[in-house]
């Protein structure tokens, strides 16, 4: 079965002019008015080198989640700290892979029901179309979920 979802991220040299400018300014006030973005800073889970990516910031039922196809999401199996800088606001969450095209499904619909742009989340979804379990294969994508830490008192900065 062939899927009617396409990809619709940035292109790859935008991405790669903008996203130094854009991890300065999520790290300063400047960051507020940058919406849906966030900063993750979190340590490699095979290198052990700190890493630092932007990614499109939602949330579903007041929890924030990232849904993406790149391959950094893999730090986050099995749960991970991240520092996250949105809105001018830094908060220390765990974050854990989903890659159940279900579980996925479900979200990215959740998201795009709630008035998530497909193309916030580099997707192009056609108008009507429920994304399904075969959608998300083929777009490649996973979500990773966001949760307190034991020491956060917010569940995020502001999804």
């Amino acid at each position: 079965m062939t899927s009617v979802v396409g990809d619709a991220r940035p292109p790859r040299l935008a991405v790669a002019m903008l996203n130094p400018m854009l991890k300065l300014l999520l790290r300063t006030p400047v960051g507020r008015s940058i919406r849906p973005l966030a900063l993750l800073d979190f340590t490699g889970r095979r290198s052990g080198k700190p890493l630092s990516v932007v990614v499109g910031w939602h949330s579903i039922d007041g929890l924030p989640v990232v849904v993406t196809p790149a391959s950094w999401r893999a730090n986050f199996t099995g749960g991970r700290r991240a520092t996250v800088r949105s809105r001018a606001e830094r908060t220390d969450l765990i974050g854990t892979l989903d890659t159940d095209p279900e579980a996925v499904a479900r979200c990215i619909a959740a998201l795009v029901d709630g008035g998530t742009a497909p193309r916030a989340l580099g997707l192009s979804i056609p108008e009507g179309h429920r994304i399904t379990a075969d959608d998300v294969r083929s777009s490649g994508r996973a979500v990773v979920r966001f949760t307190p830490t034991t020491n956060s008192p917010h569940p995020s900065p502001h999804p």
